[in-house]
């Protein structure tokens, strides 16, 4: 089922993409060339021919000339995320899970961006009952998946699925695309954001998925429950 981001209980990711665009000043106009001077030899009762500016043509499509005709003004970024759950997970993806899908050390990785072993899973405390847990990458080492127990409400959903679009658009090259937003509802509802650059020749990909119950509540009786992934092809 196709939902537009506002439905998403305040995902609110599209109003934070709207660039800020400044018409293109309008090209100045080519200046007329020179009339050329009469032939002094010509006949007094002969007139002069007129003189004719030659024609322009467009540039052709295709061309680099037609591109920078038709390029739109350039977007300008949103203020950065300020709201520190979120900060602190947009850390987590640039430290450990950017270095660890593509061959980087998880353990040392997750150590150092402060994390502990707990159960045998390398978790984030960020203020009981919210915590970062990070799946053991096993077999799949090009998946870095983060599950994230943060405060109840649409407040902090909002936060963070914003600063996950911005981190998505201005902290990647090529910048990950807005790809997919549903609802997929089995045992629970999974409200589903993902980004990637795969059209501009990229192989990186972000998912946030926002776990509820089927009737809206918190998966958690003192927190909501997120999963967040960053893949690599």
């Amino acid at each position: 089922m196709r939902l537009a981001l506002a439905s998403l209980i305040a995902l609110g990711v599209v109003s934070t993409a709207v660039a800020q665009e400044q018409p293109a000043p309008a090209a100045a106009p080519a200046p007329a060339p020179a009339a050329a001077p009469v032939d002094q030899a010509a006949p007094a009762d002969q007139a002069a021919p007129a003189t004719q500016a030659p024609v322009v043509p467009a540039p052709a499509a295709g061309t680099p000339e037609a591109a920078a005709a038709a390029a739109a003004p350039e977007a300008v970024r949103p203020p950065p995320p300020t709201d520190p759950v979120s900060v602190r997970i947009l850390s987590v993806l640039d430290t450990v899970c950017k270095p660890a899908v593509v061959g980087g050390d998880f353990p040392a990785l997750a150590k150092a961006a402060g994390f502990k072993k707990k159960r045998d899973l390398w978790t984030l405390d960020l203020g009981k009952p919210y915590q970062i847990v990070l799946d053991n990458p096993g077999s799949n080492k090009n998946v870095c998946t983060l599950n994230v127990q943060h405060a109840q409400g649409a407040d902090q959903a909002q936060h963070l699925a914003t600063a996950l679009h911005d981190w998505a658009t201005w902290e990647n090259s090529p910048q990950l695309k807005l790809i997919r937003n549903d609802q997929l509802v089995t045992d629970v509802k999974r409200l589903t954001v993902t980004w990637d650059n795969n059209a501009a020749g990229g192989k990186a990909g972000l998912v946030y998925v926002r776990i509820k119950k089927l009737d809206d509540s918190s998966v958690g009786k003192n927190f909501e429950q997120a999963q967040i992934l960053y893949t690599t092809q």
